[in-house]
Formats: structure tokens, C-alpha cells, sequence
């Protein structure tokens, strides 16, 4: 009884990372993939990989921030104080709303478990 039950699990874990299509799906998977980056061992290319993105992305941001420092101040904070008010609700509402469809699908998942 207990083989079955983990096997079940397994076809079911099996069939929700195939399907990703679908927003929550993308969501679980995405969450998968950066759990499964965090607890897995990095080979010496995957070191490699995060070193490059991270100088990458370093270095725009550095370029961004001496340009508007070299223009003034007040620029700079303008520009830092945009970005927030531009794209820190936006995130913000993403953070919550895919919070709330993961509780609801897992809380779909719990009820439609006891039925069966």
C-alpha cells in the first residue's frame, strides 16, 4: 500500500514538472529549479557561469549609477527614486498574487486529495 502511495506521488510530481505551461505550474518549477540550485553542489562551470552573470550585471549597474552620479545628486536619487516607485509595487503585486494562487492551489490540491 505504501509502494503505491509512492509511486502515485512520484507520476504526480512526474506529470506536474512536464506540464509547465500554465502559471502556477511555472511558478512551482521555477521555485524547483532555484531550490534545486541552492541544495545541489556547483560544478567548478556552474562557478564559473554565476561569476560571469555576476559581473555582468554588476557592471551595468555601476555604469548606471557613476552615469547619474557624474550628472548630478539630485539625479542619481531621482533615478533610484523612480525605479522604486515604478517597479517596487510591481514586484510587489507579483509577490502577492503568486503567493495567493500557490496557497490556493495547494489548498485545491488538499481538498481534492480527501475526496479521493
Amino acid at each position: 500500500m505504501a509502494n503505491s502511495h509512492k509511486q502515485n506521488r512520484w507520476l504526480q510530481d512526474l506529470e506536474a514538472r512536464q506540464r509547465n505551461v500554465v502559471f502556477p505550474d511555472t511558478v512551482q518549477n521555477e521555485a524547483r529549479f532555484w531550490r534545486n540550485l541552492r541544495d545541489t553542489p556547483w560544478t567548478t562551470s556552474t562557478k564559473v557561469g554565476v561569476a560571469i552573470l555576476a559581473l555582468f550585471i554588476g557592471t551595468s549597474i555601476m555604469t548606471i549609477v557613476f552615469a547619474s552620479l557624474q550628472a548630478g545628486i539630485w539625479t542619481a536619487l531621482a533615478l533610484a527614486a523612480g525605479i522604486l516607485l515604478i517597479f517596487g509595487p510591481i514586484f510587489a503585486i507579483i509577490a502577492w498574487a503568486t503567493r495567493r494562487n500557490l496557497r490556493n492551489t495547494h489548498g485545491a490540491h488538499r481538498r481534492q486529495n480527501r475526496k479521493g
